[in-house]
């Protein structure tokens, strides 16, 4: 299914902090908007496609797709941006269908305010059925993260840093900024340099 701008944005954004931040890592996997393979109960493959999932203790390479049955094990954080065209599905079948799969945590995000209040939710997997995270922040346990609203805008948060992650437009500030400096010190030092001769 086709993206708005800002579902892309926030696809990309997410998976680009969550990459960075499972960068040393080679036993994490991050991705988004691949089909997931899983069995169903006549063993015959179905595809799924989470937004971004996150799971760990599979090796970290890039995929053409994620096979449940040869990986050995689901995704184990998976984030839903919805909108008017996907809610029914992200909060009925993809919702239960994760959950069948043993998704141990699934978060929702409503990117335009459109379709859901509060616009951030989260549930974690109890018993086989999914309960609410409750709260403003929603904690993580899969990957020790906070998902936050700042200002409408869904951030992620590491409490062990008290950092949020980067944004791609943060990382990219940053390395404009550095750049910037560089240039200023190699103006200096060719001033000083001057000077001397």
């Amino acid at each position: 299914m086709a993206e708005t701008d800002t579902h892309r944005r926030y696809m990309l954004d997410l998976i680009d902090a969550l990459e960075e931040h499972y960068r040393d890592d080679k036993w994490t996997y991050v991705t988004g908007n691949i089909f997931v393979y899983y069995p169903d109960e006549t063993d015959k493959l179905q595809p799924v496609s989470p937004d971004i999932f996150v799971v760990h203790g599979v090796e970290k390479k890039d995929r053409r797709i994620y096979n449940i049955k040869v990986e050995g094990k689901a995704p184990e954080m998976v984030i839903e941006l919805t909108s008017t065209s996907t809610k029914m599905e992200d909060l009925g079948n993809k919702k239960f269908l994760y959950a069948s799969l043993g998704v141990k945590e699934y978060f929702l995000f409503d990117p335009l305010s459109e379709t859901m209040r509060p616009t951030l939710r989260g549930f974690r997997l109890e018993d086989g059925d999914y309960m609410p995270i409750v709260g403003t922040r929603l904690y993580s346990e899969v990957m020790g993260l906070e998902l936050r609203l700042e200002e409408g805008t869904l951030r992620l948060y590491n409490p062990k840093t008290s950092m949020y992650l980067l944004t791609r437009k943060e990382v990219h500030a940053a390395r404009r900024a550095a750049e910037a400096e560089l240039t200023r010190l190699r103006e200096e030092l060719a001033k000083v340099r001057d000077k001397k001769t």
